[in-house]
């Protein structure tokens, strides 16, 4: 896809959302099918290409009795020069594809390739909804960050969650940065104790494609109010033979000091025996959001051991 295509895709979403900031997605008529999208646009100092569309995507849900279908599609790592990947061929990526059905007693039954139901950050599955750019190690490196399989989910008195997923055959969609795997079973437990304070327990095992099997557990808790947002998890991994990963955890705080417009600081330690690091990470950004549906983000991260001290930036809309 030739860079002049892309500027124009851009142009012309800003001229969408422009009558109407806070609408996205539209309606196919007399059919319950919605499409939308999204665009994510990084400049990342470390990186060889600077300056890279991280995802081109296509949404698309629909809701029909007690169904309701999501699906995503999406070109990622896609350079000004049209390379997606370091390919010269355009590749399209499923990330999402799945199938849920409410039972009664607020129970879900969900099929397909879906975001795993562990933890906090991974609960925000794209960039316009995330607090910064770049992830913590937790989310690539300690669980799979997506299913593929099945995931049953009952609400528990009040808005308490418990949710039990199994997959048992290979991921549908494998191009994810994170963990990819053909076996996964996991139990998380999502509950609240006021209106500001929430914690999450996740456990679970996987094994990747070359036969390495681990299991993981962790956990996390947030305070949520409309001044700040004050958000922790820590998280475990282990085989076999020995702890891989002895811990990974952050703290985030979040200040909501001007209206939709954020200031985030992170603070991140972890111990990798797979990679061999063990290092503490700082992180201080910013985040604007003039509509509902676009965020400008930047950031400095500091790695105490790593080379990969740099500023982030991004921006990202919802059509």
């Amino acid at each position: 896809m030739p860079y002049k295509k892309i500027l124009y895709f851009i142009l012309l979403t800003k001229l969408l959302i422009a009558s109407d900031p806070t609408s996205y997605g539209w309606n196919i008529p007399n059919t319950p099918l919605n499409v939308g999208g999204y665009i994510d646009a990084t400049y990342d100092e470390k990186r060889e290409d600077e300056f890279m569309f991280n995802d081109i995507a296509l949404l698309f849900s629909a809701h029909k009795n007690h169904f309701d279908m999501l699906g995503e599609v999406e070109i990622s790592h896609l350079t000004l020069d049209g390379k997606s990947n370091g390919s010269s061929s355009i590749e399209i990526i499923l990330e999402r594809l799945q199938l849920s059905y409410a039972l009664e007693n607020e129970q879900t039954l969900t099929v397909g390739r879906f975001n795993s139901d562990i933890g906090y950050w991974n609960q925000a599955p794209i960039n316009i909804v995330q607090d910064t750019t770049t992830k913590p190690h937790i989310v690539k490196s300690v669980f799979p960050k997506a299913t593929t399989g099945v995931m049953y989910q009952k609400g528990i008195e009040d808005e308490d969650s418990l949710s039990l997923t199994l997959q048992y055959n290979d991921d549908i969609g494998n191009h994810d940065e994170s963990i990819v795997v053909d076996r996964h079973l996991a139990m998380m437990y999502y509950g609240v104790s006021s209106d500001m304070f929430s914690w999450r327990m996740a456990g679970g095992s996987f094994r990747k494609y070359k036969g390495y099997e681990a299991y993981y557990l962790g956990a996390g808790i947030q305070y949520d109010s409309d001044e700040v947002t004050l958000q922790s998890e820590l998280f475990t991994q282990q085989n076999s033979s020995g702890f891989d990963i002895p811990y990974s955890g952050y703290l985030q705080s979040v200040w909501h000091f001007v209206n939709r417009q954020d200031a985030v600081v992170r603070f991140e330690h972890y111990q990798d025996e797979i990679l061999d690091v063990h290092e503490a990470i700082f992180l201080i950004g910013y985040t604007y959001r003039p509509w509902e549906n676009m965020v400008f983000k930047g950031e400095y991260i500091y790695h105490t051991q790593l080379p990969l001290n740099r500023f982030v930036y991004s921006f990202s809309v919802l059509f």
